[in-house]
């Protein structure tokens, strides 16, 4: 239990006619269950905001009530039984108020003092409200919770909208109890800027059942692309990235930006006071840091368009970009669209940390515009401040298009050995990758969001999509969604840290297809050549199930030594050595490797493990 509390379990001296009320924001999704007393409901995969509480007797029943990304459910929990009374699915994406208002042993929801359902009658003699909040151990509310009330009667729809956004004395008539605490899991943000020229209340339910459901916020259902942009740091550039949205030829009505500012310290802040583009703009600015994840998942619970688009902050967009990623997902339900690997690099900003050798090739690479190159001659060196190359109005004249020059090769060559649908290429799923990529949003709250366990530097990004791929998303790759990345000081080596979560990545996903990865990273392998070798691994073991177990278990741990290698140096000297092999264990692997090549077909995994043997 969290310490949370009305006034106990069951209170049973409230009876079949009561109103709960709170104002809540769910993390996390919770189980459907279906709606009826015919058939007790699971145990597990609640989200619990009040309960559980079971009945004490054969004829009394406590009520619980659970909400999550996917919607509310409210349980009736019996002696020994639980039962969903009433379920409602829809998608929760803001701070909304629910009311579960029970007459004479029904249940009744609200949603932001509209009513939306109504539940089953309980068969129960009596039935009590639960004064547990936050639930049980292993059951607890994963989000915010803003307060809770609970009366002593039935609330009616002018009741609840009469008091919907008062402040109680704990005075009021009919009050049974309030829960003033703070909220459960309270993130460290703050709502700078909650409106658009079309002036939006922040309260809000994205929904869709089977009928129709009113709420107070007019324009929301209009929006149909929402996308997300965390900024650390990144100013002038991310004003030059929303300056180019502002140009978008995809209707700014259907469109919101979501800017959540991760505790900058330079002039972020400042500038975007008062911003009013012509599409919906929330910023949102966060106290302390919440990370590369947790920030994003606070994008991704704030979107209110049924396709999301992560961007990041210094990525200069062309005006068909919104528009491309809108029509392909219209294709496929469960696409994901990857821009990033075509992205081109773009100097729009010279930057105090620069040094000569950069200032020269940008001067290289600009020497064709007559507009940047008189800009770069007035500049003087060194700089104290960002020094501006590209200004507002070269972002609608799309000056940026003659300036970007392709600077992956990583992503080349991929892009240049690979179809757009990624066919042939065993790691599709490194297309996820948040600088650019699109996903409807139900799809993302099925796999569970981005993973907060990530803290530091890397692979976030990628053990989202690696869950995406194994429930079967497929992904495209194209270059009408590229952007252009502006590029910047880069910190301190972040090796350590992606190191570090590579582990975390195995731990969570043991599998050949992310141990493997530490072939390209070490040296060991290029990544075509990876690409190779894990296909050929896959096909040895398909075609001769039986007779290469052993080789299997030798391989596994051949690729965990690599990756423990890996945090202490990038150097691969004496492999097996590092993975206790002995002289007979060496002949072994000889072995199978001679077996191998006698098969003929799998060039690529035996040159590297009698690379691994000669290390």
């Amino acid at each position: 239990m969290l310490g949370n509390s009305l006034n106990g379990r069951l209170l049973t001296d409230l009876k079949n006619t009561f109103t709960y009320e709170f104002w809540v924001l769910p993390e996390s999704v919770h189980r459907i269950d279906q709606q009826t007393r015919d058939k007790p409901a699971e145990i597990n995969g609640k989200n619990y905001i009040i309960g559980p509480a079971h009945g004490v007797s054969e004829n009394d029943a406590g009520i619980s009530v659970s909400v999550g990304l996917n919607g509310i459910t409210v349980y009736e929990h019996t002696e020994k039984n639980i039962y969903a009374v009433l379920s409602y699915e829809g998608r929760i994406n803001d701070l909304i108020h629910i009311a579960v208002v029970y007459d004479n042993r029904e249940p009744q929801l609200y949603i932001n003092g509209k009513f939306v359902k109504k539940g089953e009658r309980s068969s129960q003699s009596y039935v009590s409200p639960a004064g547990m909040i936050g639930g049980q151990p292993g059951l607890f509310f994963n989000g915010d919770i803003n307060e809770i009330r609970l009366w002593d009667h039935c609330r009616t729809e002018q009741n609840l909208n009469g008091y919907l956004n008062k402040k109680l004395t704990g005075s009021e008539a009919g009050l049974y109890g309030i829960w003033p605490a703070p909220p459960v899991n309270k993130l460290e943000t703050q709502w700078t800027i909650t409106q658009t020229k079309n002036s939006q209340n922040k309260k809000d339910l994205s929904t869709k059942e089977n009928q129709n459901v009113n709420t107070p916020v007019k324009k929301k259902q209009d929006i149909e692309v929402s996308i997300i942009i965390p900024s650390l740091n990144k100013y002038p550039l991310n004003l030059l990235t929303l300056y180019s949205l502002e140009h978008q030829t995809f209707n700014p009505s259907k469109m919101e930006v979501i800017f959540i500012d991760d505790a900058s310290t330079d002039q972020t802040e400042e500038k975007l006071h008062g911003y009013t583009p012509p599409y919906h703009f929330k910023y949102i600015r966060n106290k302390k840091n919440l990370g590369r994840a947790k920030v994003r998942n606070l994008g991704i619970r704030s979107a209110r368009g049924n396709i999301l688009i992560f961007l990041d902050a210094e990525m200069i967009t062309e005006p068909d970009f919104v528009e491309n990623h809108h029509k392909l997902h219209h294709l496929k339900n469960n696409l994901i669209l990857s821009g990033a690997m075509h992205s081109k690099v773009i100097y729009s900003s010279i930057f105090p940390e620069f040094t000569k050798n950069d200032i020269n090739k940008i001067t290289t690479l600009t020497k064709n515009n007559k507009v940047i190159s008189s800009r770069l001659k007035n500049f003087k060196y060194p700089c104290e401040e960002p020094y501006p190359l590209l200004e507002k109005s070269d972002i609608a004249k799309q000056v940026f298009k003659d300036l970007g020059v392709e600077g992956y090769p990583w992503f080349q060559s991929i892009t240049r050995n690979f179809a757009a649908d990624l066919g042939g290429f065993e790691f599709p799923w490194m297309a996820f990758l948040t600088g650019n990529v699109s996903i409807r949003k139900e799809l993302i709250i099925q796999a569970g969001l981005l993973d907060e366990d990530f803290v530091q530097y890397g692979y976030e990004d990628w053990e989202l999509g690696y869950r995406l791929y194994k429930m079967g998303a497929n992904y495209i790759v194209r270059d009408d969604l590229k952007s252009y990345h502006q590029e910047h000081p880069v910190g301190k080596s972040k090796w350590k840290e992606a190191i570090n979560n590579l582990g975390l990545f195995i731990n969570k996903h043991h599998d050949i297809d992310i141990l493997i990865l530490g072939l390209e990273i070490s040296g060991l392998a290029d990544l075509l050549t990876m690409n190779k070798v894990l296909r050929e691994y896959k096909l040895l073991l398909q075609s001769y199930p039986e007779r290469f177990q052993e080789f299997q278990e030798k391989f596994i741990h051949i690729l965990e030594t690599i990756v423990l290698i890996l945090q202490v140096d990038i150097r691969h000297i004496n492999i097996l050595g590092a993975a206790g092999y002995s002289s007979v264990d060496r002949k072994e692997l000889q072995a199978d490797i001679n077996s191998i090549k006698g098969l003929k077909k799998f060039t690529n995994l035996t040159y590297l493990l009698e690379k691994v043997m000669n290390s």
